[in-house]
């Protein structure tokens, strides 16, 4: 998953740390590498390895999967309130276009992913919202 530079997360979370900005970028880099993302996880979000841990299968085999376990790990390190879902469910295998680290405000600045060019952006889910008017 492509993200936003170190910069521009350490200027838009005020309260991130340099390691942690890495940190999140590693995690988004490591989608496409299952050894790396469980290692990741395993070493430094002690939260998410136990969420892991408590799944019925390795959720590291599929790469919706590692984007699910990425994001709860940036949820961890950014003491947001979960990772939502944005967009129309259309049933299936076929997830919703967005999801995004809930910050607790529609229009607060945080982490949202898009799905179709696998991709983490700055932003809030509310400017997500007014775009796609007929969700």
């Amino acid at each position: 998953m492509r993200a936003p530079s170190e910069k521009a997360l350490l200027n838009a979370f005020r309260d991130l740390t340099r390691e942690n900005a890495k940190l999140i970028r590693a995690l988004a880099r490591a989608t496409d590498d299952e050894e790396l993302l469980e290692q990741l996880v395993n070493d430094n979000v002690p939260g998410t390895a136990r969420y892991v841990r408590s799944m019925f299968s390795s959720p590291y085999r599929s790469h919706m999967w590692r984007v699910t376990v990425a994001l709860h790990a940036m949820n961890e390190i950014m003491g947001t309130y979960g990772v939502e879902a944005l967009g129309p469910d259309v049933g299936g295998p076929n997830p919703p276009p967005y999801e995004y680290l809930n910050s607790g405000d529609t229009y607060a600045t945080t982490l949202v992913y898009r799905r179709s060019d696998d991709s983490l952006h700055i932003g809030s889910w509310g400017d997500v919202a007014e775009r796609h008017p007929n969700w």
